[in-house]
Formats: structure tokens, C-alpha cells, sequence
């Protein structure tokens, strides 16, 4: 017995959860997106400007699965992208205004949304889950977690 057992089925769960939501449309006052694609929004809304590698790396995206949302973004009007004169094969990646105000808007409430989760928690159960999560972003972080391909 390894300890994890009761633990797969959750962690199951919550990885189907992640990957599900991941791909379901945030609806966001008309600016219709997944939510991967607000994700990338509300980086960029703090990075400014970034190349779509550095954004791949900040999100440990694949850089394909970078470029097609970044596409997506740019069709939205949300983003641009152009060439970096200082280095032509990097693509430069820049929240638009009205890009900036969605991503204000998302982070709102994805701020809302978290504190009403934490809200519902005891402090036990809020440190705990601070300390799981630590643990859980460490070991994706050094292991790239779950496969992207």
C-alpha cells in the first residue's frame, strides 16, 4: 500500500475537471472564448508584450497549442501578433485594449469565484489545501505533469 490510493480517484476527477473547463466557453459580456484562451488573456494582460515561446513557457503550453490560441485571440481582435525586429523567427504577442478589458473582467471574476470557494472552507481546510496545492504544482512543474501533446 502506497498511501495514494484513495487519493487517484480525486486527482482523477480533478484532472478530468481541469481539461473540461479548460475547454468550455467563458462567457464574458459577448467576447465568447474557453477558457485557456482567457488564461492566455489575463498573462498577457501582466507580461504586455511576450514572444509566443516565452508565453508557451509561462503557461507550459505546447508552443503549437500556444499559436492556435494566440490565432484565436488575434481573429477576436483580443491580441496581436508581429515579428520581432530584433529577431525575425519570434512571433511578439500584445493584449489589444479591448483585449485588456476582457482580461480585467475575467480576472474579476475568477477572483470572485475563488473567493467564494475559500469562502465556503474552515481555515483547516484552507491551509491544507494550500499546502496540497504547493505540493501538486511542484511535482507538475518538475515532472511538465500532464501530457500535452
Amino acid at each position: 500500500m502506497t498511501g495514494t490510493e484513495p487519493l487517484e480517484p480525486l486527482l482523477t476527477r480533478v484532472m478530468r475537471l481541469v481539461a473540461t473547463h479548460g475547454e468550455q466557453p467563458v462567457d464574458d459580456a459577448g467576447a465568447a472564448m474557453t477558457m485557456t484562451e482567457g488564461i492566455v488573456l489575463v498573462e498577457l494582460l501582466g507580461a504586455g508584450e511576450v514572444t509566443q515561446q516565452q508565453l508557451s513557457g509561462q503557461l507550459h503550453l505546447d508552443k503549437s497549442r500556444v499559436s492556435r490560441l494566440c490565432s484565436a485571440l488575434e481573429r477576436k481582435q483580443l491580441v496581436t501578433r508581429e515579428r520581432d525586429e530584433q529577431n525575425r523567427r519570434n512571433l511578439l504577442v500584445r493584449i489589444t485594449k479591448p483585449g485588456s478589458a476582457v482580461a480585467t473582467r475575467l480576472r474579476k471574476t475568477w477572483r470572485e469565484r475563488h473567493e467564494r470557494m475559500l469562502g465556503a472552507m474552515t481555515a483547516e481546510e484552507r491551509r491544507a489545501l494550500l499546502l496540497g496545492l504547493r505540493a501538486l504544482a511542484r511535482e507538475l512543474d518538475g515532472s511538465h505533469g500532464f501530457d500535452h501533446g
